[in-house]
């Protein structure tokens, strides 16, 4: 196989070389107890809140949109469903309600969001961002800005605690979110359309692709996985709280972005931004294993990812002939 070959293989597989690459570092760092499966399922656990918002996040990103309201909305859905619960019994019926509802919550913000984004033309870090505000007080509002216990029914509490096979349940929730949506944006009409839009909306509307439709409904499934996280994460803790999930919205969109989707619209994957994901719970983690004091953890994070970014683009560029190497810039000036 000739150097050409050999590069596209590597630009091919670059992602899970870099996942490799960090895997062996931190096991020579830490031999005896990073590669344990113990530790891999807690990285997978860890960053399964904010994989389930991914799903949903994505289709927003590959409009070229944004949504920062998955935080709050996280929040708002896991109290709602806790204080329905609570208030109906704490009954596995009660949780069941709470859960719908909870949802239910989510899938309102989200089409409130899509609609003035889209029937107004308003860019849509503006409106989340408002959003965002508005979410947060509604949370303290249900929650009276105080902390709910919810420790029963078990209907609810294993959704977050429970294990199948040695595997915490939410593991298999953020899989099976990650599938849904691989199939959504790869295999569906509806798929094909997101990307459409986002490529070129004023072509896709000529085309017959209503715009408006396809940011309402992406809206829509960000607030549901949002919503979906939420709850989760209520079952986790055990208990709801205005500031659950607060921040979250800084991981989703750092995972997107370090997986390669393009923030300008229709280029992008649910793989990479898992990549994404996976990388930063293994900077996590490690640097957590490692005793690294907590105040240079967004240091680390921030100086490893853009290198990541970085070679990644540099190598998306390079593979379409945009990107000349240093050594021929370096012959080209002397010549």
């Amino acid at each position: 196989m000739n150097k050409q070959g050999i590069g596209k293989q590597i630009s091919r597989f670059q992602k899970p070389l870099i996942l490799l690459v960090v895997m062996v570092i931190m096991t020579i760092l830490q031999p005896k107890v990073f590669p344990t499966w113990n530790n891999m399922l807690s990285i997978l656990y860890a960053i399964s809140i904010y994989g389930v918002m991914i799903c949903g996040m994505i289709f927003t990103v590959l409009l070229g949109g944004i949504d920062l309201s998955v935080g709050p909305v996280a929040a708002l859905s896991g109290a709602v469903a806790v204080v329905v619960m609570n208030s109906m019994g704490k009954t596995s019926g009660a949780a069941l309600i709470g859960i719908l509802l909870g949802l239910l919550a989510g899938i309102c913000v989200g089409m409130v969001n899509g609609m003035i984004i889209s029937g107004f033309s308003v860019p849509a870090f503006l409106i989340t961002l408002s959003a965002q505000n508005i979410v947060n007080g509604l949370a303290q509002i249900t929650t009276g800005n105080n902390t709910i216990a919810a420790m029963e029914p078990k209907l609810f509490t294993v959704i977050g605690s429970g294990r199948v096979f040695g595997i915490p349940i939410p593991i298999f929730i953020m899989a099976g979110m990650m599938l849904i949506t691989y199939i959504v944006l790869n295999k569906t009409v509806f798929g094909q359309y997101v990307y459409a839009v986002g490529g070129n909306g004023d072509a896709s509307e000529l085309s017959g692709i209503s715009k408006k439709k396809i940011t309402v409904v992406c809206y829509i499934i960000s607030s549901f996985t949002a919503a979906m996280a939420g709850i989760v994460l209520a079952s986790m803790n055990q208990q709801a709280i205005a500031k659950a999930a607060s921040g979250y919205e800084n991981d989703v969109l750092t995972a997107i972005v370090v997986g390669g989707t393009s923030l300008m619209g229709g280029e992008g994957s649910i793989q990479g931004a898992l990549f994404g994901a996976m990388l930063v719970g293994l900077l996590n983690n490690g640097m957590r294993l490692m005793g690294v004091p907590s105040t240079y953890h967004t240091l680390v994070k921030g100086v490893i990812i853009i290198c990541a970014v970085a070679v990644d683009v540099y190598s998306k560029n390079k593979g379409n002939g945009l990107q000349r190497s240093w050594f021929n810039r370096k012959r080209e000036v002397k010549a």
